[in-house]
């Protein structure tokens, strides 16, 4: 079959294709991120008790999502080695492997996070608003499937270099959500319901748009589920980066809960708000890092693929140097604009008196913006070269640490306040972001000779 015009984008000069594919990558990240940020205003709305509501119980969403993206990224890096190497049949197998892996992992996790939402909500000390918590994750956790099988049809989408379609897809989720929101949190009178709901209604659209490209045969890699039969070794090649992926979102999101406990004990149900409230300017800065990231996957595994490991390392360096550019500017920016920055969350009555305190951490969380950005590429590049269990473990190590962290007050016994907590969380993320662009280069040449060395013996 002859390549498509993305493919054949893909598999040219990895600079301009990781350039090129970034900007599609970051519109859809950012329009994720907004419509994450019209979700908590509009609920914001609502007063101190749905912000602390949303921000205690949103892990739940993210370990949802997080298998979806464990998924997408197996999957990308999977097809995108096989379209590298030419066995295009194999690409179209695993293709479909992943769409019924994605619904098959939605059916398991959806039920049991449904059950487990109120010993949660118990253990992480939030309920004093259990109820609000219920009213926004259980559309989500009844309806995670459809959550899930969305990451995975993107990353079927980003392994064939189709970024436009991806953010087709992403777009249109989050343009729904966005527009469902009000409507159905205060037209309909739903309240924190209404945003679950709207999130999974959109998620179900935007889903149906991505698949039935592949359906109706528009894509260069062919899904057919007519036919399907189970491939042990397809499966297992998708979770081999899959999983590790997505058991580092899930670790990451668990241990968010574990230090929830904390917060909650500090500051009570409001330090949430404080905690989790100026990281949506985090996760707006981690939109360029995971464009990028995004954009080097598919780009440099399909150079992997190829075993042009010179392709796949100028690609790495290029991604790397871009990256800690635009979040340093961004963090800039964000820092000297704090008070303007947080004036979406707190025009509520009961949330102006805390503007003061979400500002100051804000300008903490700016600090740490480079180093994220470099945790962001450095575990995108350890996917790619098929390592994604060694950010896995850094994951947990960095989980670990921060826990025992938040652990030493009561330990000690000493009294410590939220600004603890937010410098705690700076020297977590800058020895995270070293650490693993350190491993991930040190990985890059260990691969690089390896390849040599086999090619030397092969002739």
């Amino acid at each position: 079959m002859v390549l498509t015009k993305d493919l054949r984008f893909m598999l040219g000069d990895s600079k301009r294709a990781i350039t090129t594919m970034t900007v599609p990558f970051i519109i859809s990240y950012l329009v994720v991120q907004i419509n994450i940020f019209a979700d908590i205003s509009w609920c914001s709305g609502l007063g101190s008790d749905a912000s602390s509501a949303i921000s205690s119980i949103f892990p739940l969403y993210w370990i949802i999502a997080g298998m979806g993206t464990g998924i997408n990224v197996g999957a990308s890096t999977s097809i995108s080695r096989r379209i590298g190497s030419g066995a295009k049949f194999k690409a179209d197998s695993i293709a479909t492997q992943t769409i019924v892996l994605a619904v098959l992992t939605g059916l398991v996790i959806s039920p049991v996070l449904y059950f487990m939402t109120d010993p949660i909500i118990i253990w992480i000390g939030a309920d004093s608003v259990d109820c609000l918590c219920r009213k926004y994750i259980d559309p989500v956790t009844m309806f995670g499937t459809v959550i899930v099988l969305n990451g995975s049809i993107i990353g079927i989408l980003n392994s064939e270099g189709a970024i436009n379609k991806s953010m087709t897809v992403l777009l249109t989720a989050a343009i729904l959500n966005i527009i469902l929101d009000p409507i159905f949190i205060y037209g309909l009178d739903m309240g924190l319901s209404g945003a679950g709901y709207a999130t999974v209604i959109s998620s179900a659209i935007s889903t149906a748009v991505g698949l039935q490209w592949y359906l109706r045969n528009k894509m260069y890699i062919n899904v057919s589920l007519s036919n399907f039969h189970f491939k042990v070794d397809e499966m297992e090649d998708i979770l081999f980066v899959g999983t590790p992926r997505a058991v580092e979102s899930t670790l990451i999101n668990v241990l968010s809960l574990v230090q929830r406990i904390f917060i909650v004990s500090i500051a009570g149900t409001i330090g949430t708000v404080f905690y989790s409230v100026p990281w949506r300017y985090v996760a707006i800065a981690m939109v360029i890092s995971q464009a990028i990231g995004s954009a080097l996957i598919p780009v440099c595994s399909a150079a992997l693929g190829g075993n042009n490991y010179t392709k796949a390392e100028i690609g790495y360096k290029y991604a790397t140097k871009i990256t800690v550019l635009y979040m340093t500017i961004f963090a800039i920016i964000v820092f000297m604009f704090a008070e303007v920055c947080v004036l979406p969350f707190s025009y509520s009555d009961t949330m102006i008196p805390y503007r003061s305190e979400l500002a100051h951490a804000l300008r903490i969380y700016a600090l740490f913006f480079p180093f994220m950005g470099l945790l962001d590429v450095g575990s995108s590049i350890l996917q790619s070269l098929r390592m994604a269990h060694i950010s896995m473990i850094l994951a947990l190590i960095r989980g670990i640490i921060l826990v025992g962290l938040l652990a030493l007050p009561s330990y000690f016994i000493f009294q410590v306040t939220m600004g603890y907590i937010y410098w705690s969380l700076l020297a977590i993320e800058v020895f995270g972001g070293i650490s693993v662009i350190g491993i991930a280069f040190i990985e890059i040449q260990s691969c690089k000779k390896r390849n040599m060395t086999s090619l030397q013996q092969s002739h």
